[in-house]
């Protein structure tokens, strides 16, 4: 349950009551801590049913709470009138209350006072948060209580033997023996009935019990569990229908690849991320905290296009935390150390078994042999370190462990007319390399303050600030950089002397350092929002106006400097080292690069809502948006420093020839007027209509405005009366829904309508000028007037169910977007010979996307202290290229076409075995430069050679058709557990590992199991052979991996004594602990590469959380 919402009507005494089937005598009502006289009048108001009773024969004052869910009306009947000392009959429509024998009443009343006492406690959620007003009754008695705004309770003159009851809405009603106690605090755990859940939705929020659409959420405790600093990373697994997958683990440049039910568009598939309400705040997203977000939600089908033209890839809702009404300060203080290592390194050769390959291969030719055996002997002995090392680069280059660190402290609370959550955080990562120059560090501000100004005006402000310090070499780790050279650095050369001093070359260990320069970004960012709320009820029912105004800002500064260095070289017939400096930067060199934009947001919205006649429930929202928004940009460099003592501009050369600056500016404006439309009769039957009608800037006028609707619809067939009668009460809940949409994508580059011009001053113009200076305009890329968003038609089914009061729970999902106006180049249809260059993209493209996804959880407690949950998620997406102008092949070679096809999907020989022999280098079709030890490739088109028409297109790709996720939560008193598992299947990774020896070292199975004279039988082709894009090494990439694990201890609270403290839990926890696959090499999430990115994390971590 959300506490937020249960404390804030703690004051006003009673929630709404919903009675439904008034037919079948069962009722379904809420209240909390009211008169008996209330509930009887309630419960009569809502059934029908008239109480026939003497005002003397019970206590009319007496609070109760009431908690039924479809439940018989003589179980509601029993729950008021508990402990009053009277029975009752149901008679027609009437209750019939008449007090118990003078007998019945001694026998349950009978009192030892010898063994009486005074109790105390304190009643908290599982999240060890005060439950403000719970009900704690003596079982039995008229004895009882309610928590102050602290939780704690005092009852008095209670029975030693007696037990405890105590009741709050939206909790489990626990019951616990007091055994003599005279203390007992008691955690209640939310109500298992996700039907009341409220889920956030476009621009508010619906009942679960009532949506139509597909969504998929996670909490923010959830999300406090994440090992990772960034976000993006901790919600793989967790989100059912999402693809996450994180392609590098280096600080600050980590952030996961995210996908709504895979791909759809050959254009951008990017989501939507909002953030309590505001679009255009995505990049902040994976920067956030859990400590920090109250949930996030996605949207996957036609319930986004209230977003419309950029709802196409899905929105993704993020909530954060707001305070809470009439309840105290509440301060948390946390702290959590993670130890850091690669997920997974390519095991590469070291010297002796380099040079006994290399010398293998030669053999093959009979070519001399590079490495005899006593320098062979020398490598393995180490006995002439600086002729002949053998290193293990990865060892020279990585640590064995790099630290992170996150602290943070947050403080909610709130008065009746006042609310307030504020969070203050830091974060700081190192990398993973020894002097490293690398490492990243965040510090976030957030506040959210609500004022109710007047019982009809609510206000309120929200600030969020981040500055993220970005620090690296000047080297970047990948694009042929850090990774690049370790990866192919050869075991015979070394980093150091063996007295320490550098060695020369492009040596990996001086990359990572700062002697060579730096790559430093600054970023702040500032977000705020003005909201304010008018709840017009009192004199419309239902009927409420509501909007914000929000201003974002953010400047980006990066500075890269990049100065020679110095190393030595060996002479070996003098023996002696000589000084030099390294030529790869011939002197200094400056960059810096500075981006800067601001966007106003400016949203109003009228909402209403109302049942009528108890039955039709009716809610309408208008809205209209319009945000502005401009970015800035320059970049100034100079080169030619005198001395690399003084890294800014003006210490460059005077001469204009090493100078470069350039800028821009970029501004676009939206208006957006959107509405939805949903009614529901009895929570049964279910409609509803979302529309956007969107106008960008983006496009030339005429194209500009495009209109998204949606319409959804759903059939809880639970609630007929022929399901109930034959089902009972296991069948919780069962509904049916569908859904159809029109969504659109704008993210495109701006003012593709406009022709562009290039301006230059480039020296190729000068013969023109007579050699002269020239400033230069020239011709750029052709606009296209018609360009307009792409559009995706979008339908979902799906069937709902939850029995035994959601302890088991199942969604299952299919779905189809067909898109359409994807912009492409044309190729096919302008032919080459025509001469016409840089044409513009056209809405042409074409792309289908479909599959299914199915969601499994169960829920239980067993014996009172035993809390467990398991969740399980499935998806299955493909997706297939209809059209996009492609450049035909001859009808012999159609098989070689994209269209037809997934996105992304490769071209590859196919091996069918080895040429062992001379006979079969005879034997089978072959191609240019093929020697014994090289593959054999199956002639495909049966031309009797190999060529480019023998390749064959694989549908798998590193974006997976299926991904999966398992989470296991358990509660044991005062120990908690949680495990993810996360994993995909039909993807598959290109990795062609190093076998070529002339040029950099080779892996390690490939210097062992390379074909060779002695090693004829060998799987592996020999040591330099090409690649070719041979489907050998197309490797599967389906994994399983645990994800994240996490064990908690919360101190009991008699051991915190008197210090102030209210919680205190101490956890372990590690992400990424193990994979299970069968691509041993590299780790199966990397990007499909020639092993040069930054690797991936296994992180162990320990962490406190102390409440005040």
């Amino acid at each position: 349950m959300n506490l937020f919402l249960s404390k804030a009507v703690f004051v006003s005494s009673f929630l709404l009551s919903i009675a439904v089937s008034v037919r079948a005598q069962r009722i379904t009502l809420s209240l909390r801590n009211v008169s008996v006289t209330t509930a009887m009048s309630q419960l009569q108001k809502n059934s029908g049913y008239s109480f026939v009773y003497n005002s003397k024969d019970i206590k009319g004052s007496r609070l109760v709470s009431v908690t039924a869910n479809n439940k018989p009306i003589s179980e509601v009947v029993a729950q008021i009138l508990e402990g009053q000392g009277v029975d009752y009959v149901i008679r027609s429509k009437s209750i019939i209350i008449s007090p118990k024998s003078a007998k019945e009443q001694q026998q349950g009343q009978k009192k030892d006072k010898a063994t009486r006492r005074t109790l105390k406690g304190n009643v908290t959620d599982d999240n060890g948060e005060p439950i403000v007003g719970a009900t704690v009754m003596v079982k039995g008695s008229e004895s009882g209580t309610i928590t102050d705004i602290n939780g704690n309770y005092i009852l008095d003159d209670v029975p030693s033997n007696g037990v405890v009851r105590v009741t709050y809405v939206g909790f489990r009603t626990r019951e616990v023996a007091i055994h003599g106690n005279d203390r007992l605090d008691i955690t209640l755990t939310d109500e298992v009935n996700e039907l009341n859940e409220v889920v956030a939705v476009g621009y508010g929020t619906q009942r679960k019990v009532t949506l139509t659409g597909s969504t998929t959420s996670t909490s923010g405790k959830a999300l406090e569990a994440n090992s990772s600093v960034n976000l993006s990373q901790g919600l793989a697994g967790r989100l059912s229908g999402v693809i996450i997958n994180n392609r590098s683990g280096e600080p600050g440049r980590d952030d996961a690849v995210m996908y709504i039910r895979g791909r759809s568009t050959l254009g951008d598939n990017s989501p939507l991320i909002i953030i309590d309400g505001i679009a255009g705040r995505g990049d902040e997203f994976s920067r956030l905290s859990g400590d920090e977000i109250e949930s996030v939600t996605v949207l996957k089908d036609a319930s986004a296009a209230i977003y419309g033209s950029r709802s196409a890839n899905g929105v993704i809702l993020v909530t954060t935390k707001r305070g809470m009404k009439s309840a105290k300060p509440t301060i948390q203080f946390s702290y959590d150390m993670g130890m850091q290592q690669p997920t997974r390194l390519p095991k590469m050769a070291d010297a002796v078994t380099f040079a006994k390959a290399v010398n293998a291969d030669q053999a093959i030719e009979g070519d001399p042999q590079s490495y005899t055996d006593e320098m062979i002997q020398k490598y393995a002995d180490g006995s002439d370190p600086i002729m002949y090392p053998n290193t293990d680069w990865y060892d020279e280059v990585i640590k064995p462990v790099s630290l992170q660190h996150k602290y943070g402290v947050t403080a909610r609370g709130g008065t009746d007319h006042f609310k307030y959550f504020t969070s203050i955080e830091g974060q700081y990562q190192d990398g993973i390399y020894r002097k490293s120059a690398t490492n990243y560090i965040q510090y976030n501000l957030r506040s959210n303050i609500d004022f109710n100004v007047t019982d009809w005006l609510q206000i309120g402000f929200d600030i969020s600030a981040r500055e993220q310090n970005k620090n690296y070499s000047a080297f970047p780790s990948d694009d042929y950089g850090i990774f690049y050279v370790t990866y192919r650095a050869k075991p015979t050369g070394a980093a150091y002397f063996p007295d320490g001093r550098l060695r020369g070359g492009l040596n990996p260990v001086v990359m990572v350092q700062d002697l060579t320069g730096y790559d430093r970004t600054k970023i702040h960012s500032l977000n705020t929002t003005l909201n304010g709320k008018i709840d017009l009820d009192k004199w419309i029912s239902g009927l409420s106006l509501e909007g914000h105004m929000a201003y974002d800002k953010n400047n980006s500064f990066e500075k890269s400097w990049k100065t020679p260095w110095q190393y030595w070289s060996y002479d070996e017939v003098s023996q002696s080292f000589t000084e030099m400096t390294n030529s790869y930067w011939s002197s200094p060199a400056l960059d810096e690069y500075y981006r800067g934009w601001h966007r106003l947001t400016l949203n109003a919205q009228a909402n209403y809502d109302h049942i009528f006649s108890k039955a039709h429930h009716i809610a309408v929202m208008l809205g209209a948006e319009q945000s502005k928004y401009r970015i800035d940009r320059f970049s100034a460099g100079r080169s030619r420093f005198g001395s690399d003592a003084l890294d800014e501009i003006f210490a460059g050369s005077a001469n204009h020839e090493y100078w470069k600056n350039t800028g821009s500016a970029t501004e676009t404006a939206r208006r957006s007027f959107f509405g939805r439309f949903n009614y529901d009769f009895l929570s049964r039957y279910m409609v509803s209509f979302i529309c956007r009608w969107d106008g960008s800037e983006n496009f030339a006028k005429g194209h500009r405005w495009g209109f998204f609707p949606g319409v959804s619809a759903g059939w809880r067939l639970s609630e007929e009366p022929f399901i109930k009668n034959a089902c009972g009460n296991w069948l919780t809940n069962l509904k049916l829904r569908a859904s159809y949409g029109e969504q659109g994508n704008d993210n495109i580059a701006a003012f593709q309508y406009l022709t562009t011009y290039s301006y230059t001053s480039s020296d190729s113009y000068k013969s023109q000028f007579g050699g002269a200076d020239a400033n230069i305009i020239i011709p750029g890329i052709v606009g296209n007037p018609n360009v307009t968003w792409e559009v995706a038609k979008t339908w979902n089914i799906g069937i709902d169910g939850d029995l035994w009061n959601s302890k088991l729970s199942w969604e299952l999902e299919f779905f189809h977007t067909s898109r359409s106006n994807i912009l492409v180049t044309r190729n096919a249809s302008v032919p080459t010979y025509t001469g016409l260059t840089n044409l513009p993209d056209e809405n042409i493209g074409k792309v289908n996307n479909g599959g299914l996804e199915l969601q499994l959880s169960h829920r239980n407690r067993v014996n009172g202290d035993f809390l467990y949950s398991i969740t399980g998620n499935f998806l299955y997406a493909k997706n297939k290229i209809k059209f996009m102008d492609e450049t035909p092949y001859d009808e012999k070679h159609q098989y070689l076409q994209q269209t037809g096809h997934p996105m992304g999907s490769g071209l590859y020989y196919h091996v069918i075995g080895i040429y062992r022999t001379e006979d079969d280098l005879q034997k089978y079709p072959s191609y240019s430069g093929a020697t014994l030890g090289q593959f054999i490739y199956e002639d495909i088109d049966g031309n009797g050679k190999i060529d480019t028409y023998d390749r064959t297109r694989c549908d798998l790709t590193t974006v997976p058709q299926i991904v999966f996720g398992l989470t296991f939560n358990a509660q044991w008193k005062n120990l908690d557990f949680m495990m993810l598992l996360q994993g995909q299947a039909r993807a598959k990774f290109y990795y062609a590992p190093l076998i070529d020896y002339n040029f950099s070292n080779v892996d390690e199975d490939a210097a062992k199991k390379a074909w060779t004279l002695d090693n004829p039988d060998a799987q592996w082709p020999r040591l330099g052979t090409r690649y070719g894009d041979a489907d050998f090494w197309h490797k599967n990439a389906s994994f399983l991996r645990l994800k994240n694990i996490e064990i908690g201890y919360t101190l009991p609270k008699n051991w915190l004594g008197s210090v102030g403290i209210t919680n205190c839990r101490i956890y372990v926890g590690g992400y990424n602990l193990f994979t299970i696959d069968k691509l041993k090499y590299v780790d199966p999430e990397t990007n499909d590469t020639d092993v040069q990115t930054y690797p991936q994390m296994r992180i162990f971590n320990a962490g406190v959380k102390v409440t005040f």
